[in-house]
């Protein structure tokens, strides 16, 4: 009885989830089509709206782009999260949530952002040319390439065109320091929503990054050795994490998936 009841309850959390996630994105996507100076039509606009990213620019101009092996690899990346997950899913009872939650967290990212993302720009890559929506961001040098050219970049087209012309307008000289702040608060109703609980700590995550990238350029990583300045970023984006994916999140969302069945 007790674990249909949770059962239950993450039911209703993942559907919090899943709907608070569904709206922004729609909003923000038909957003930025409206903004386009260019619109797709037809099959182009389907493949748009299939399409997880937010510019539409490369569908008003279909080109052939073979062999980039992206959904090649993305499956292979897929597969391998997959196979973690099912792994995880057996050790759980054994394990602690915390390391439930973080591994479990591992798993998504890699299985749906590194592995699938691939995969979609792959099979669209082909016609459409698209970007790779998180193209290699551990060869990162910087916060900034990091978060400017290698990780979500459905997120960096969606400042492009949305939100970065009305930083400007509003904030001058701060607008970069708006957008982390913009990025918090989507990922306070993505994450802190669903579960009513860690408020503040995906702002405070994305707050951090803000000053960081703000101090980076006097730092310099990106003049450092190649080693060094990927440690630099690894360090500066996974060390905060627990501030984005907050207890609340781990234990209400990520958990279930592994360890429902667990007495722990």
């Amino acid at each position: 009885m007790a674990a249909a009841i949770w059962l239950v309850f993450t039911a209703l959390v993942f559907a919090n989830e899943i709907a608070a996630v569904g709206v922004l994105y729609a909003v923000i996507k038909l957003a930025a089509f409206v903004a386009a100076d260019q619109r797709p039509e037809g099959r182009a606009l389907a493949a748009y709206l299939s399409w997880p990213g937010v510019d539409p620019t490369p569908f008003t101009r279909p080109r052939c782009r073979p062999g980039r092996g992206w959904a090649a690899r993305g499956a292979l990346v897929m597969a391998a999260g997959l196979a973690a997950g099912v792994a995880l899913a057996a050790a759980a009872p054994h394990l602690s949530r915390d390391a439930v939650g973080w591994l479990g967290i591992a798993v998504l990212l890699t299985t749906v952002h590194l592995g699938l993302s691939d995969v979609l720009s792959g099979w669209l890559g082909r016609r459409y040319p698209v970007r790779r929506l998180f193209a290699d961001p551990l060869a990162s040098r910087s916060l900034r390439e990091f978060w400017s050219l290698r990780w979500n970049t459905a997120y960096v087209e969606m400042n492009r065109i949305v939100f970065a012309p009305l930083a400007r307008r509003w904030c001058g000289r701060h607008a970069n320091t708006a957008l982390f702040a913009l990025s918090g608060l989507l990922h306070e109703a993505a994450i802190s929503l669903p579960v009513l609980r860690g408020f503040g700590g995906p702002t405070a995550y994305f707050l951090l990054q803000a000053v960081a990238v703000h101090l980076e350029p006097r730092i310099g990583p990106a003049r450092w050795p190649r080693p060094l300045a990927r440690l630099w970023t690894w360090c500066l984006v996974l060390a905060p994490l627990p501030l984005l994916f907050h207890a609340p999140f781990r234990d209400a969302l990520v958990v279930p998936l592994f360890a429902v069945w667990s007495t722990r």
